[in-house]
């Protein structure tokens, strides 16, 4: 049966719902979570959970469209160093209220089709629309920054439109779906190419392309609101914010706070700077799949044109980051960020966890990961190089 948004269809954007500003740069992260049983399959019911937890202070809990997830809303905080312990006071709540979890992209045995859903009026539009291809719970770790004007906002997104490929590789962290290896860095990306409104964010040179851009999908799909057009980095009026949700869930709260501090400072550093070029569509399509096929192993176009290896763009990346984060708590965070390039990539680490504990080993190790590492922020060592 076809939906009708008609209503909306040919209307402003900001007629519907404006934009505000959200901040100066302010953060705040939404951190989606699988619920898992004592053996680390799926298992639980988020409405039960969210109830039994009470009262979050300034942070939230909410259902998600599987009713085996939950998703924690932080405050918007000045940077991820404010940010880490609002996490960690929410993940800690999972282990008083005795529930398990695991923070991947795509639970590593669940089988297609095998999930309950939660109902709601969003949700059963959803999934009525989705039909099969909704076939297997998916996670995310989306950031939201806080924008102080229309200007810096479409400077953000240009930015980070070109690095979504690279965030993508560095926070990828699925290589297993259905029990098997998936041959990806990040199954979750594949999952979610599937979905409609996903997909190659289109290049936004003003607000008013971003409100034409989104007129159009809104018109094509028959959607209600502007929140049901999901690319990977997307303006959210409502908020007066930048949300970016290329990126897997993450088992590390360490490794969730360096990527926080990297998406705000390549978004200062792009309100700072004069615009760079737009990748095209299909050369950012290209990038995005070598970085959900090979995570930091492969090359991918430069903004410049240049065939380039992934960690060396993503360097730049941090260097860009660093620069306009000097003097800031989140500059130190970046250490950390600078470090996972040398290091096993996630993947590579839960194959290594697989071949030596199998995947029983692996869920036993993304559940402690998830709800056993408090954030810490780094200890500042003034005049160390």
């Amino acid at each position: 049966m076809s939906r009708t948004g008609r209503v909306l269809v040919g209307r402003s954007v900001a007629e519907l719902v404006g934009f505000r500003p959200g901040g100066d740069f302010t953060v705040g992260v939404e951190d989606e979570l699988l619920l898992v049983d004592g053996d680390g399959e799926l298992g639980g019911d988020s409405a039960q959970l969210i109830a039994s937890m009470g009262d979050l202070g300034p942070s939230t809990a909410s259902p998600e469209i599987f009713l085996s997830q939950v998703e924690f809303n932080t405050p918007a905080c000045r940077d991820a160093t404010a940010l880490g312990p609002h996490l960690s006071r929410c993940r800690g709540r999972l282990v008083a209220a005795g529930q398990l979890a695991i923070a991947t992209g795509v639970h590593p045995t669940a089988q297609p089709g095998r999930f309950e859903r939660t109902r709601s009026p969003r949700y059963d539009f959803l999934a009525d629309e989705f039909a099969g291809v909704l076939r297997t719970p998916t996670s995310a770790f989306q950031v939201h920054v806080g924008m102080p004007d229309k200007a810096s906002l479409l400077a953000a997104y240009r930015r980070i439109r070109n690095e979504l490929p690279v965030l993508r590789a560095l926070a990828a962290g699925s290589p297993y779906w259905h029990g098997s290896d998936s041959g990806l860095a990040s199954a979750r990306a594949a999952v979610i190419r599937s979905y409609p409104r996903v997909g190659v964010p289109p290049v936004l040179r003003s607000y008013d392309e971003y409100e034409a851009a989104v007129r159009e999908e809104m018109g094509a799909g028959e959607v209600p609101d502007y929140t049901f057009v999901c690319w990977e980095v997307r303006p959210h009026p409502r908020f007066g914010t930048l949300e970016v949700r290329v990126m897997d869930a993450q088992s590390s709260q360490h490794h969730a706070m360096w990527l926080v501090a990297l998406v705000r400072g390549l978004a200062m550093h792009a309100a700072e700077s004069a615009p760079r070029a737009d990748l095209p569509p299909a050369v950012l399509a290209a990038n995005d799949f070598r970085a959900l096929r090979y995570g930091l192993d492969t090359r991918i176009v430069d903004v410049d044109g240049r065939m380039r290896p992934m960690r060396a763009i993503a360097a730049d990346a941090i260097a860009d980051a660093r620069s306009a984060l000097v003097g800031e708590e989140d500059e130190d965070v970046l250490n950390a960020a600078e470090a996972y390039l040398d290091a096993e990539p996630e993947p590579q680490r839960q194959r290594r966890v697989v071949g030596a504990h199998g995947m029983r080993g692996l869920l036993r190790d993304l559940v402690s990961r998830t709800v056993g590492n408090e954030w810490a922020p780094p200890v500042r060592c003034r005049g160390v190089v």
